[in-house]
């Protein structure tokens, strides 16, 4: 199982999950693509400008390998005061 983690505004959209992934998700776009397709709205918010993924907690560039018992976070860009 791969668990899924969101951050600040996209945790308003959705809720962690533990999941098992299709064959065809082996990178961290093709999980945005496939989490996409579950859920348009969470969709919208994932494509936004500033949204990091984290791989095991460490910020990765994407696209980053995938696969089970790993952990990927979704962040929301943070604004600061």
């Amino acid at each position: 199982m791969t668990r899924i983690l969101f951050f600040g505004r996209l945790s308003d959209l959705a809720e962690a999950q533990d999941v098992s992934l299709p064959d065809d998700v082996t990178d961290t776009e093709a999980l945005r693509g496939w989490l996409s397709a579950r859920d348009a709205r969470l969709g919208e918010a994932l494509a936004r400008p500033g949204i990091k993924v984290a791989l095991n907690q460490a910020i990765l560039p994407a696209p980053a390998p995938v696969g089970p018992g790993d952990e990927v976070a979704f962040l929301s860009p943070l604004s600061g005061g």
